[in-house]
């Protein structure tokens, strides 16, 4: 598996960040410009298919929506991260945009699976209008309802 493509909107020191990726990527720029926070999106979505992490552990281990959040992010505040993956030849999209509710609880605002661009997956659905509290998770941590989605080697 491998990184393709990367839209960052909102994410600590970025606006927005639109980047196709090759197969080896070298991050070069002065001290404070962005380096290590691009990782950290990388390694965000890691942290939140990790099986030992999800969603809220990822936020939380970055103290909160509010300390990911670009301070730019001011009209539209959500978080997105946006990843094409290539995946034994096949072509999946990932987009996750999330914000905090009320009481700063981190909460999924739109999640969205393609595979070989066929749309897979819209959330939230009714199943989630029904019950609010499944948007404080991933699709990928139900396991009850992520067979679709679900890459097993």
């Amino acid at each position: 598996m491998r990184f393709a493509h990367l839209l960052i909107e909102n994410w600590r020191n970025f606006r927005t960040v639109d980047v196709s990726l090759s197969r080896r990527v070298f991050l070069v720029g002065p001290n404070a410009s962005g380096k290590s926070n691009l990782l950290d999106a990388i390694r965000f979505l890691r942290d939140v298919a990790d099986p030992q992490g999800g969603f809220q552990r990822a936020v939380a281990f970055r103290r909160g929506v509010s300390q990911i959040r670009s301070l730019h992010a001011r009209q539209y505040s959500n978080v997105v991260l946006d990843t094409t993956l290539a995946l034994d030849e096949v072509e999946w999209r990932y987009r996750l945009e999330f914000n905090q509710d009320n009481v700063r609880r981190p909460i999924v605002r739109k999640e969205e699976v393609w595979r070989a661009r066929h749309k897979v997956l819209t959330r939230p659905d009714t199943t989630d209008e029904d019950d609010p509290l499944r948007l404080t998770q991933t699709h990928l941590e139900q396991v009850n309802a992520n067979s679709v989605t679900r890459f097993e080697s």
